[in-house]
């Protein structure tokens, strides 16, 4: 009975004291800890909120010869609300008809964003119409051809570098599209060029 009451005594005293020693083991890590974060504020920042600029650009061919070519900037920054563009136009079919109208419409949704390294992963869902006149040159030759195509690209691609992410071609009338993207950090602090 005595050695039980030893110790109980003993583990009396000695709770008190590694308590204390814990405690200031805490408040020592604690100051080294602050004094990480502070010196890289601006980089945990930016790993969670970073701008970039994106450029889409949308090329079309005919006969190896470029028809079209549509670009398009825009600002994201990562954690945020990813933006979407929508480009809609409409054209008459013919002078004396006031109620057919041929549309050609690129929409971009930017899905996903995150940046790893010096790599950006994109996911974006583009929709386009386009419509075709066999002669550029004089009046339209009928019919007219439309195409649509939707589609959902998911690239990593490296920051800085123009990288084409989607191709199609069409061999029977010899056309090809092609869509870029470009990704570039951006910083709203510094002054534009004058």
């Amino acid at each position: 009975m005595l050695t039980t009451r030893r110790i109980f005594a003993l583990l009396l005293m000695i709770a008190p004291m590694l308590c204390a020693q814990e405690s200031a083991t805490q408040q020592a890590a604690a100051p080294a800890a602050t004094a990480q974060s502070s010196a890289h504020p601006k980089r945990a920042r930016l790993s969670e909120h970073e701008s970039f600029q994106i450029t889409i650009l949308f090329k079309r061919y005919r006969d190896e010869k470029r028809v079209t070519d549509r670009s398009y900037t825009l600002l994201a920054t990562t954690g945020e609300v990813m933006p979407a563009m929508r480009d809609d136009e409409r054209y008459r079919a013919g002078l004396s008809d006031d109620k057919d109208f041929l549309d050609h419409n690129i929409d971009v949704d930017i899905l996903g964003f995150r940046r790893s390294g010096d790599l950006i992963y994109v996911a974006l869902r583009i929709s386009t119409k386009n419509f075709a006149l066999d002669n550029t040159i004089g009046s339209a030759k009928l019919p007219v051809v439309a195409d649509t195509h939707q589609y959902l690209v998911t690239p990593t691609i490296p920051i800085g570098k123009l990288i084409t992410v989607y191709s199609a071609s069409q061999p029977l009338n010899k056309h090809k599209e092609e869509v870029q993207l470009l990704v570039q950090t951006f910083d709203a602090t510094q002054q534009p060029p004058e």
